[in-house]
């Protein structure tokens, strides 16, 4: 092989070795697309959703309806960690501030799965895993 040869090889291999590792760096963003919540960890969260929040935003009639294009729209490349923060700080409108961090992240999962963005195979870990994924849009 010659230089030239050689060359574009290795620069070949660095960027390929550069966007593996991008991709599967902890720094790199997640979205709600990639499986970040269990389905397990939903089933907790719509339990949770239905003592806790129905009451006001099923139907949209006090608190807005957590899902659907216009919930789509009003979170779209938002941070899924501010949705987070606001449940924690807000909800439920008559005691806010009482949910656990792991009822929120159960509601969280619970949100996504029922806007169609797919369940992985591990529960969202904390609250800190919420600070670096965005809400997409479904395509």
């Amino acid at each position: 092989m010659n230089v030239r040869a050689l060359a574009i090889v290795c620069v070949v291999a660095l960027a390929v070795a550069a966007v593996a590792s991008a991709q599967n760096s902890p720094d790199a963003e997640a979205t709600v697309r990639d499986g970040v919540y269990s389905a397990e960890q939903a089933k907790r969260g719509r339990t949770t959703y239905d003592t806790k929040c129905a009451s006001c935003h099923d139907g949209g009639t006090m608190g807005p309806e957590l899902w659907g294009d216009q919930f789509l729209a009003q979170w779209d490349t938002k941070l899924v960690g501010a949705f987070f923060s606001r449940i924690q700080t807000t909800m439920p409108e008559d005691a806010p501030g009482t949910l656990g961090e792991n009822d929120i992240l159960d509601v969280v999962a619970y949100v996504l799965q029922t806007n169609g963005f797919p369940a992985g195979d591990k529960a969202i870990p904390n609250a800190s895993a919420l600070t670096a994924m965005k809400f997409v849009r479904k395509e």
